[in-house]
């Protein structure tokens, strides 16, 4: 079975609930991008053979769900145990976590079919044979570990989510310092017409390369309720880039012009003090010189948001956001808002916190951190576009000459996507544009709306395999 990649996969077991033989479940498109590499794999074992010229470069690319990583799990599998010869390979992401999907998917593998899979050793960050010494790296963009490599083949897993281009060119070059190693991209469609683009027209177009894409989804296991889940709650351009797997020209708006305006109620007004017995909640983003200070305060009415006030504040070069600004705007808000909790960013002010907790009620909340800026950006998307956020005319403007306020802000945000899954809302790099009154009105929805079901209705986890043989 070690001589024949093919004759190795007809023999794995798959790890799922119900322990599948692959050969009962592989579709076309898998089969026709695992038999392109067989020769290049085989050749790189050791293994003599004849036939046409042999192709050591692909590009595959394929919507989200769809077994990339499942796969070259089975062709590393092989090349590790058939190699005559020690071998040295790596496997590149974007960032860590990415890079170990590939080693998770081994270590399932090889306890799903241990007596095939016995001389593979698991240890952080590396797969190696205990009999040949041929192994396996997992790095990633934030590791320099890529340059001086000499690798005998190189994954780069999720090319598109790569935010610069230096460990590319860096794996590339490493490549091609031995002539038979293999190099293989995997990828779903990114966004617009830069290096990885430049990289994906290069591939489809050289002979030397196997190029592979997939238009839309095609495993079975891919369900209509699912994919209309994702449509309804995924910007059109993010849906269609992720699952359709079409290339998007620019990155996906997160709220029209129009849809933030429907927002707006002409029977709002910004709010000098709250009501008797209301609930309210005071946020604030903190930037000292380039980005806004944001000072927000909202309350609930049944399911809906109501914004009282928002507060910017815009720096000049000359003269930076003051911290005293911050502290003097909570002490306001105290006074006039009586029935209030404060979220604070407990890395950007956490002196202010220490002064203020054992005097007003406090939430810290983590505004740069991935979970969180997940959940922040798909329930302000929803509850924007089901006018399930009020707020009053000229919310949050800053005067000039151009219109600057909440709505015009929130119709210029594009969300990003991080490797594992993730999204957050980011703003045009122009020092134009911003973000900040959408983060504070985001974090002031999520404290809103914390402990309610519908807070996790609006989280995305990927679908459970039933009796197929996709590996997360």
């Amino acid at each position: 079975m070690r001589n024949q990649p093919a004759e190795f996969r007809n023999n794995l077991i798959l790890p799922t609930d119900e322990q599948i033989a692959f050969t009962e479940c592989v579709q076309t498109c898998q089969q026709s991008d695992l038999v392109a590499l067989d020769p290049a794999w085989q050749e790189l074992a050791g293994r003599r053979r004849k036939g046409p010229k042999t192709i050591r470069r692909a590009y595959i690319e394929r919507p989200r769900g769809h077994s990339k990583t499942s796969d070259m799990a089975m062709q590393i599998a092989w090349i590790l145990l058939a190699a005559k010869k020690p071998l040295i390979g790596l496997a590149a992401a974007a960032d860590r976590d990415q890079a170990n999907f590939i080693h998770d998917s081994l270590l399932r593998l090889a306890k799903s079919n241990v007596e095939l899979v016995n001389d593979l050793k698991f240890v952080q960050h590396e797969v190696r044979n205990q009999r040949t010494g041929s192994r396996l790296e997992v790095i990633s963009s934030d590791v320099k570990s890529s340059y001086g490599a000499l690798p005998d083949f190189v994954i780069c897993d999720e090319l598109s989510h790569w935010e610069k281009p230096e460990m590319w060119y860096s794996l590339l070059s490493s490549a091609a310092k031995k002539q038979a190693c293999v190099l293989t991209i995997l990828t779903n469609a990114g966004v617009g017409k830069g290096w990885q683009w430049e990289i994906r027209e290069h591939a489809c177009q050289d002979p030397s390369w196997y190029f592979s894409s997939l238009d839309g989804p095609h495993a079975p296991w891919i369900t209509d309720d699912w994919l209309a889940e994702q449509k309804a709650l995924l910007p059109e351009p993010v849906f269609e880039r992720l699952w359709m797997n079409r290339w998007q020209h620019s990155d996906g708006n997160f709220v029209t012009l129009a849809e933030a305006e429907a927002c707006r109620s002409e029977d709002r007004f910004y709010q000098l003090e709250g009501q008797p017995g209301q609930y309210y909640v005071a946020t604030i983003d903190y930037a000292e010189k380039l980005d806004f200070t944001v000072g927000c305060v909202c309350h609930r009415e049944g399911d809906k948001v109501i914004v009282d006030r928002m507060d910017v504040v815009k720096p000049s070069p000359s003269r930076p956001t003051q911290i005293s600004w911050v502290q003097d705007w909570i002490e306001d808000i105290a006074t006039r808002f009586h029935q209030v909790k404060f979220v604070i960013d407990e890395y950007q002010l956490l002196s202010t916190i220490q002064q203020i907790e054992s005097r007003y009620q406090v939430e810290r909340f983590a505004f740069q951190a991935g979970q969180g800026n997940h959940k922040l950006a798909m329930q302000l998307r929803q509850l924007l576009l089901h006018q399930k956020i009020e707020w009053y005319p000229g919310c949050g403007d800053v005067p000039g000459i151009h219109r600057d306020d909440l709505e015009t802000e929130l119709s210029s945000l594009i969300l990003r996507q991080s490797s594992n899954g993730r999204i957050r809302i980011d703003h045009i790099q122009d020092r134009q544009h911003h973000d900040d009154r959408a983060f504070a009105l985001g974090v002031a929805c999520l404290s809103l709306f914390e402990n309610q079901a519908a807070n996790h209705y609006f989280e995305v986890t990927p679908p459970t395999p039933s009796g197929d043989f996709m590996l997360l």
